[in-house]
């Protein structure tokens, strides 16, 4: 039985997203949630809030397609996947209100902290 990660579908979405914020991301669902996990001085609160974000989307969105393909029989592309975790991920950011006392934005944050495909 395959893992969430564990075939070239999943694994692609995932390091697309995951290789924006990271040089050289986990490919695993174990290592890369230990990595979310793991607390590090060098980061922020708000940069650990969109990986995990990111992560939780990821995971959802290709378990979601999972069962499109089980039940329904249909398919979508790793593009269309991909465009639905950006969506989900920004749409989420921009749900949350901003607070003047941490900024930027959540949403800012996530602009400066990931690199374009």
């Amino acid at each position: 039985m395959q893992v969430c990660f564990g075939c070239a579908f999943s694994s692609s979405i995932w390091f697309l997203f995951a290789s924006r914020v990271w040089s050289n991301p986990p490919l695993d669902i174990h290592s890369a949630a230990a990595w979310i996990s793991f607390p590090r001085a060098s980061s922020s609160p708000q940069f650990r809030c969109i990986i995990k974000l990111i992560f939780q989307s990821t995971i959802y969105l290709i378990w979601k397609e999972r069962n499109m393909r089980i039940i329904c029989s249909r398919s979508s592309s790793a593009q269309m996947i991909c465009a639905a975790v950006d969506r989900q991920v920004r749409d989420r950011l921009l749900s949350i209100k901003a607070s003047p006392q941490v900024q930027p934005s959540l949403l800012q944050c996530c602009f400066s902290c990931t690199r374009p495909p």
